[in-house]
């Protein structure tokens, strides 16, 4: 058997016997899994569609003298009862069921009515939803149901997960996401782990547990249910808010791990942002920052604090942050402090932006060509 698959791709391919390492001697090794040839890969379906494409590449370099092959080739896929047509047409239903599946689940989403007590909620509790105008309000519905119809959402050690639970994470996406519609959080269909309280490293509660949320490049979200339910509290809570915290790792990830640099910014922004980070970072240690402490513990924890910050205290942040403010903004492309909200903010008496600090702005802007943070495609 497999020697006539051997005979009818090399009928279909103009293949010939050939010497020790040619392409015949590559095929008879992938097909009969005796041993693995220099330079191919562990993977038979990578090995055969690399094969395929040297093949068409030959035929196509060597043209003139293969065209009647093409002509025989092309007879042969045009008869209906070629196994060659059975076959392309499998593969093409198979690749096309592939990439259909993600779109067809959105568009039935995206046609669910909004449920009426969701928008109560986030009416009641994300100042977002009601400042902006019906364009955005309707995106920010939209990504809330994609993100609820794509992860599953778990309770761990007895958490009784509900749907203000399932709202309160899903909100957080769609906020961050309501700027740049093109954008989409690295790790889609991730679960959504809640624990009752704090938890370790171990992913265990107990005495020494200090995590409200821990989020790696690959796997779960893990959330403590009472630091969510803190995080859209009325009164807020502070400007801290563990969802948006989590959630801004996942713009964080790269093949070599969190960097602090967002993996959507404009490479040509790159060097101005670390440099902004660690002028920002002297501060914290400084005790001259509105930002948290645990911002100073490691790049990726300063970007993280960073989003809480302005999106939970827009208005300090961009009299005491000028610089970071319009960093953020022109990344998330929102503007938080314009749509009023800072509202959640409480006893925001801060320092009005210095000249130091605007001269600092403006410098960052000449560098960059004004675009700090955007990216390449936005």
């Amino acid at each position: 058997m497999r020697l006539a698959f051997i005979r009818r791709l090399r009928r279909v391919f103009g293949e010939s016997r050939r010497g020790p390492g040619g392409d015949g001697v590559f095929l008879r090794r992938f097909v009969s899994g005796r041993g693995r040839p220099w330079g191919c890969s562990e993977k038979p379906l990578t090995n055969f569609l690399w094969y395929i494409a040297l093949r068409i590449f030959r035929c196509i370099e060597n043209f003139p003298r293969r065209l009647p092959l093409f002509s025989r080739l092309l007879v042969r896929i045009a008869d209906p009862s070629s196994l060659v047509t059975g076959a392309l047409l499998g593969v093409a239903a198979l690749v096309s069921a592939f990439h259909l599946r993600g779109p067809w689940r959105r568009w039935q989403a995206a046609r669910r009515a909004f449920p009426e007590d969701h928008r109560r909620w986030l009416a009641r509790r994300v100042p977002f939803y009601t400042a902006v105008n019906d364009v955005r309000r309707r995106r920010f519905e939209r990504d809330v149901q994609f993100f609820l119809d794509e992860h599953s959402f778990e309770g761990v050690d007895g958490a009784v997960v509900d749907d203000e639970l399932r709202l309160s994470v899903a909100a957080g996406a769609a906020l961050l996401l309501n700027g740049r519609p093109a954008w989409e959080l690295r790790g889609a269909g991730r679960s959504v782990l809640f624990y009752p309280g704090a938890f370790d490293d171990e992913y265990h509660a107990g005495d020494y547990a200090a995590f409200d949320g821990m989020v790696h490049q690959q796997g779960p979200i893990l959330l403590s249910t009472r630091a969510v339910r803190a995080s859209w509290s009325d009164p807020p809570s502070g400007g801290e808010n563990v969802v948006l915290h989590e959630l801004a790792h996942l713009f964080d990830f790269q093949s070599e791990g969190a960097d602090g640099v967002p993996s959507l910014m404009a490479p040509a922004s790159e060097s101005a942002w670390r440099e902004l980070v660690r002028r920002e970072t002297a501060r914290v240690r400084s005790g001259r920052s509105m930002l948290r402490d645990y911002a100073a513990s490691a790049p990726s924890e300063f970007f993280a604090v960073a989003v809480e910050a302005f999106f939970e205290r827009p208005a300090q942040m961009q009299r005491r942050h000028a610089e970071l403010y319009e960093a953020l903004k022109n990344f998330f492309n929102l503007d938080p402090a314009e749509w009023g909200m800072g509202e959640r903010e409480r006893g925001d008496v801060g320092e009005e932006k210095s000249g130091q600090q605007q001269e600092g702005l403006r410098s960052t802007v000449q560098r960059t060509g004004g675009d700090i943070t955007g990216p390449p495609s936005a």
